[in-house]
């Protein structure tokens, strides 16, 4: 009795086997996956960057750089302690003016509250101390200070 053809015949069967079929998923789901986290943080970094350049372009275009030297808050005896400090109502703003131009601020925003007054001038390459008056206690650390002008400059800094 003869065979059938089917079994005559002896095919031989090329392709890649399953191990290296998985160990090449592997690797080019591990590339494709570095790809797009070098694009998602590259994105993250030019916007990081594109924020603060908008800022110092405002200070250049203002003629006005101002740093932050230090935040004082003078202890006043119907204030609590923080954190084993007295805390107090008036803040003390030391500012630096590094630019060519100077700052008079016509008030400071402190966590969100405005405070008007009428505060000294820093000229340029000078310090200014500057103090606010508070409506309530605060302490001299997690405060976030706005200063502003008359003009439309502002800068803000953070303790």
């Amino acid at each position: 009795m003869a065979l059938p053809p089917i079994f005559r015949t002896r095919r031989t069967r090329s392709g890649v086997s399953e191990l290296y079929a998985a160990v090449l998923m592997i690797g080019v789901t591990i590339s494709v996956g570095s790809l797009v986290v070098a694009a998602a943080s590259s994105q993250f970094g030019l916007a990081a960057d594109s924020a603060s350049l908008g800022s110092s372009i405002q200070q250049t275009s203002a003629e006005v750089q101002l740093g932050l030297v230090y935040v004082a808050v003078p202890p006043s005896g119907s204030c609590p302690s923080y954190q084993g400090f007295q805390e107090g109502t008036t803040l003390t703003v030391a500012l630096f003016d590094f630019g060519s131009a100077g700052f008079s601020p016509a008030g400071f925003v402190v966590n969100s509250t405005v405070v008007l007054g009428s505060y000294g001038t820093v000229g340029p390459g000078a310090l200014g101390q500057f103090v606010v008056a508070l409506g309530s206690c605060a302490h001299h650390s997690g405060l976030v200070i706005l200063a502003y002008d008359s003009a439309g400059d502002e800068v803000q800094f953070g303790t």
